[in-house]
C-alpha cells in the first residue's frame, strides 16, 4: 500500500472523526408530511425530538467503515489480493455514502412528494443548505476512500 492511499484514509477518517465530534449527521428534520386533515406538519422540530438511534449510529460508524476500509485493503494487498481489497474498500465507501447521506436523499424525496408544504424554501439558499450540508462529510470521506483504493501503478 502506498504513502498516497495512507493520506486519503487519513482524510476519511479525520473528516468522519470531525463530524462525530462536531454531532452531524443525518437530517434531523424538518420533513413534512400532510396530516389527515391535509394540513402541512413538520417533524421532528414540532415534536422537539432529538436524533435517532440510527442517526447516531450511522454518525459514529463512519470512523469504524474507514478504519476497516484501511485494514481490508492493507491485508488484502499483503496477501497478494490487491484487487479483493480495492473492491471491498469501494464497496465500504459506498456504505459510507448511504449510512450518512440517506437525510438528504429522504428530504429530496419528501421536497417533491409535498413541495406545497416547503413554500419558504423559495429563494432561500440557507434553509437548503441546512438540509443537504449533513451529506458532505460522508460523501467527502467516501471519496477519499474511494481514490485511497485507486491501483498505485501509474500508466
Amino acid at each position: 500500500m502506498s504513502w498516497r492511499s495512507l493520506i486519503y484514509f487519513a482524510l476519511a477518517f479525520c473528516v468522519s472523526m470531525a463530524n462525530m465530534v462536531a454531532g452531524g449527521g443525518a437530517l434531523t428534520g424538518p420533513l413534512a408530511y400532510v396530516d389527515p386533515d391535509g394540513e402541512c406538519a413538520y417533524t421532528p422540530e414540532e415534536t422537539g425530538a432529538g436524533p435517532s438511534v440510527d442517526q447516531v449510529v450511522s454518525v459514529s460508524a463512519a470512523p469504524a467503515i474507514v478504519v476497516a476500509g484501511l485494514l481490508v485493503l492493507a491485508l488484502a494487498t499483503t496477501h497478494g489480493r490487491a484487487r479483493l481489497g480495492r473492491v471491498t474498500v469501494r464497496a465500504l465507501a459506498g456504505v459510507l455514502l448511504l449510512t450518512g447521506g440517506y437525510g438528504t436523499v429522504t428530504f429530496l424525496f419528501n421536497l417533491i412528494a409535498y413541495s406545497d408544504c416547503y413554500y419558504g424554501l423559495g429563494g432561500d439558499v440557507s434553509e437548503l443548505v441546512y438540509f443537504v450540508a449533513p451529506a458532505v462529510p460522508p460523501a467527502v470521506a467516501a471519496t477519499a476512500m474511494v481514490l485511497a483504493a485507486a491501483r498505485d501503478d501509474r500508466p
